[in-house]
């Protein structure tokens, strides 16, 4: 039976007639009876027995005509019109007025509400333009009402919703991940589709890492929504940043009354009679500082009764609060866990941008087409940079960062080819020569990169560093948007005053840094007047560059409250870095520096400065640096969560004297702890001559690779350092680990045991795109499978044979394929010494898993014993079709282990036995269970 638009609308308007039309039930039977949209057998039910009221046979009446379709529906909405047009008191039409039209003159209430709901739409419509940091500039007043102001990002809907294990990265490292996901693609559109066309009584989760995007899906929902005259959902939208505020309980009503004032003669109204048109929006659950305890809240249905923020969320998405409406809920990954899965109906992730939507954001970004094309083949040369354009936010901030410097930033690049190899080779120079001389001024020309699908860093090619393009992005602001508005273009006279700005700016930047820090020591992303004022910091001149202010009005004293946040969490970050750098280059402990600014008055700045002259009389200036580095990257370490590792990967980027050269000026002189360099260039370093890196830097972090203590995401991490740190010999590990990976390189005696397996853990996450991860026979052993453990789930093939696992690597391959993102589809464990034990952990880690269909696992002696875990497994497991168990000395009596949990197995469509301890009388058994089971093909023989 068709689902038409008649019979979505019914649904939709049922509240609307049921409190409208009850009184006329009778009237509308009869009527639908002559025109034949009801049968007497549907007049009977709808009277039903005993004595329905009118509501109830109302209610009834709409259930049967939706039960019997598009045409008794479109019948009824002809019956109605009908009547209306012959009503002569007009109260009727008053009360529900037709889709779609406006209202009348009448002062009555339902007209009342059409008209407040109508200005909700149009503040709301407002509130959520296109204005956030991903609106795509554009030149006239028009354009800004179209849709296409906003930036489409890519999103999957998931299929499932586990809880993660725990998160053990931080979140830049999982956006190259997403995109490998099984999940289905999906647009906004399909979203908005989802949220304001079905009805009520559903719960929606939202996940991205910061900065993907999700409040600017929020954003465009809602400015969807108020230019959709057709819509019949009522949005009401609230931040948990605004909650975070209310720290005296209070009622939903209260708190909904104060948000949207506008709508109070009829909010009340609207939720007790119309519950289903409501969507509820509520962002940054991340953010939410009220635990959420959804065993032991007090259940409360009462919208006037008063309650804790916590509490009040807690019976919101329970249902409880405001039954049969409809909630979203976004939040970063971390956090989605807070909800129990039981509670959500479906959950969408935001991905990012693809890489057609980071180029495409480029060319809208960028003043002209020349410099688009610069800034994105400059991205697009660099793997680690493009990966991190995957989140919205890092392309806003690497388009501020080159867009505005671009030609001084490119001035110094020649026309360069990368071919398909791993080194780079620079075109000659005679091009750029011809180039030059074409240009009377002295504006360099920009040049275009041919790039392969993954591109490393060389010696001929100097790599652009994260931290690299966060300095550039710092002084991007300083100099081209000092006085709070974007100036188009570079101007060469700007460049040369930098120095001079950036070091009238160094005391506000430290304090800015201070407080960035401080916020991540305490895992704190959000800030009021008091910890600003600690650190003599007001939001106006830089602080407003850096920070977003929050005003929340306070109607009982008619005040404002006021609360902070970085642009991004990655500006904080870098930030961070940069005052612990700046700190530790001067001879002063960081950590030490916040306590003197927090707690001034306790600790005199003049004992402060006692301490530290002693500390630096008594420490040479290079061990004060090296004690100071490595109390960092200590303290990165032990927070095994991974919110410090970007901060470590600064860290390690500014160690570099090269990178520091962007920002010259802002450090003090040259330091005497290295060699000095030319401060000629005022833009991106050239890339002829090496980067100097400290070489206790690079001795600290090798030796923490080495570190057992370290968790192998922790490790992983130590690389993006080391490629922060532009370490020269990385460049040639990763060629040979490219090798490796096209299975080019044979692996010799010593090969495998002088190997670092986190670098390639560390490269893996430079190419997204691979989906076949195949090393067999390269020397793997246990441990390094336990260091290549955040990559392993995110293969749809793991070729893995010839390696001596042992039961130790069973042990973490049970861990990746217990892992909520697990994507392994073959699993090919050949000849890898696993045994009965290591079966054994590698079945229970198969047990909950619902992905891999494909176990090969010959040569590995698992005997009678291992087929009887086999077996067991094969009892609930659904997902495997194909597994081949070659030469694993089953006898007969594993066979018959196998036989009988086969007859409860109605998925695994292949069993391979060959080259077993089977006798004849085993083998002819297997054959004869076979021809028995149409869906199973064994294959064995004598």
């Amino acid at each position: 039976m068709a689902v038409g638009p008649r019979s979505i609308e019914l649904q939709e308007r049922r509240v609307q007639l049921v409190e409208s039309w009850s009184q006329n039930v009778t009237h509308l039977q009869e009527l639908l009876y002559q025109v034949g949209a009801l049968t007497e057998e549907d007049l009977s039910l709808v009277r039903g027995g005993g004595h329905p009221g009118e509501r109830d046979c109302m209610r009834t009446l709409l259930d049967v005509l939706h039960g019997r379709g598009e045409e008794a529906c479109r019948a009824f909405f002809h019956v109605l019109q009908s009547q209306r047009a012959n009503t002569e008191s007009g109260s009727m039409l008053a009360a529900i007025p037709p889709k779609g039209t406006g209202t009348s003159s009448s002062d009555s209430g339902p007209t009342n509400m059409q008209e407040h709901l109508r200005k909700h739409k149009d503040i709301l419509g407002r509130q959520h333009g296109p204005t956030d940091y991903l609106r795509i500039g554009t030149s006239s007043s028009e354009s800004v009402n179209e849709p296409g102001s906003f930036t489409d990002i890519t999103l999957s809907r998931c299929v499932g919703y586990s809880v993660p294990l725990q998160y053990h990265q931080h979140e830049a490292a999982m956006v190259g991940d997403a995109f490998r996901s099984q999940d289905q693609v999906c647009t906004f559109q399909d979203v908005c589709q989802s949220l304001l066309s079905v009805p009520g009584d559903n719960m929606t989760l939202l996940s991205g890492v910061a900065g993907s995007g999700k409040t600017t899906v929020v954003i465009r929902l809602v400015y969807e929504w108020a230019r959709d005259s057709d819509s019949q959902k009522i949005v009401l939208s609230l931040s948990f940043r605004e909650l975070n505020l209310l720290s005296e309980p209070q009622s939903l009503q209260e708190l909904l009354l104060v948000h949207y004032s506008h709508l109070k003669p009829v909010l009340a109204r609207v939720v007790d009679s119309q519950p289903s048109r409501i969507l509820l929006i509520l962002d940054g659950l991340d953010e939410f500082r009220f635990p959420l305890d959804f065993e032991r809240s007090p259940k409360c249905s009462d919208p006037e009764r008063r309650l804790g923020m916590g509490e009040m969320v807690v019976n919101l998405i329970k249902g409880h609060l405001l039954p049969g409406i409809s909630i979203l809920v976004t939040s970063r990954p971390h956090a989605v866990s807070k909800v129990p899965p039981l509670l959500v109906t479906q959950l969408y992730s935001v991905l990012g941008f693809s890489t057609d939507q980071q180029r495409h954001y480029f060319e809208q970004s960028c003043s002209s087409p020349l410099v688009a094309s610069a800034v994105w083949g400059y991205v697009s040369s660099y793997q680690p940079l493009q990966l991190m354009c995957r989140i919205p936010a890092f392309c806003w901030i690497v388009s501020t960062a080159l867009r505005d410097g671009a030609p001084s930033y490119f001035s110094q690049v020649t026309t360069t080819t990368l071919p398909s190899t791993a080194r780079t080779t620079p075109a000659a120079s005679g091009d750029t020569t011809n180039n030059s001389a074409e240009k009377a001024t002295p504006t360099p020309s920009i040049f275009s990169f041919t790039v392969p699908s993954v591109t490393l860093m060389s010696g001929d090619v100097k790599p652009i560093t994260i931290t690299e393009i966060y300095c550039c992005f710092l002084k991007s602001v300083l100099v081209f948007h000092g006085e709070g508005r974007s100036q188009e273009g570079c101007s060469p006279q700007r460049l040369q005053e930098a120095p001079r700005v950036l070091q009238e700016m160094r005391p506000m930047l430290r304090d800015l840094g201070a407080l960035a820090f401080q916020g991540l020591l305490e895992r704190r992303f959000l800030f009021d007047q008091a910890d600003l004022s600690s650190f003599s910091l007001d939001c106006s001149g830089l602080s407003k560059a850096f920070l977003v202010e929050i005003l929340r009005e306070d109607l009982a004293s008619l005040t404002y409250q006021r609360s902070f946040h970085f642009l991004h969490t990655s500006v904080q970050e870098f930030l961070a870095a940069l005052y612990y750098v700046l700190q530790a280059l001067s001879g002063s402990d960081p950590f030490l520096g916040l306590k003197s600014a927090v707690v001034v008055a306790m600790f005199p700045v003049a004992l402060h400065k006692v301490l530290t002259s002693t500390a630096n009389k008594l420490l040479r200036p290079r061990r004060l640096l090296r004690r100071y580095i490595k109390k960092a990257f200590s303290w990165g370490g032990h927070h095994q969560s991974g919110h410090m590792d970007l901060f470590c990967r600064f860290l390690s980027g500014l160690l570099v004297p090269q990178t520091r050269v962007i920002l010259d000026g802002l450090f003090p002189g040259r330091s005497h702890i290295f060699p000095s360099l030319s401060s000629s260039s005022l833009s991106l370093p050239s890339p002829s001559p090496p980067p100097f890196t400290p070489p206790f830097l690079l001795s600290l972090l090798h030796s923490q690779l080495q570190c057992g203590r370290l968790s192998p995401e922790r490790q992983v991490n130590v690389c993006h350092c080391l490629y922060e740190a532009q370490d020269p010999g990385l460049v040639q590990r990763l060629q040979a680990w490219l090798q490796v990976l096209a299975q080019q390189q044979v692996p010799d005696q010593s090969g495998p045991a002088k190997r670092d397996w986190t670098e390639l853990a560390f490269l893996l996450q430079l190419i997204p795109d691979l989906q076949d991860l195949n090393l067999e026979a390269q020397g793997l052993d246990a441990e390094g499978l336990r260091r290549l453990l955040p990559v392993l789930p995110l293969f749809s093939t793991l070729r893995l044979g010839q390696n001596p696992l042992g039961p130790e690597g069973a042990v973490v391959l049970a861990c990746a394929l217990q892992s909520p993102d697990c994507r392994v589809e073959r699993l090919w464990v050949v000849g890898t010494g696993l045994g009965c034990e290591g079966l054994k952990v590698l079945t229970e880690g198969l047990k909950d898993n619902h992905t891999v269909v494909d176990l090969r696992m010959a040569i590995n002696h698992i005997g009678d014993v291992g087929a009887g875990y086999l077996a067991d497994l094969l009892r609930t497991n659904h997902t495997l079709k194909d597994v081949r168990l070659r030469d694993n000395q089953i006898t007969d009596k594993g066979a018959e282990l196998l036989m009988e949990a086969l007859t409860e197995n109605t998925t695994l469509e292949y069993l391979w036995m060959f080259d077993n301890k089977l006798s004849k009388e085993g083998v002819r058994k297997l054959k004869e269970f076979a021809r028995s089971t149409s869906h199973l093909d064994i294959k064995v023989c004598i």
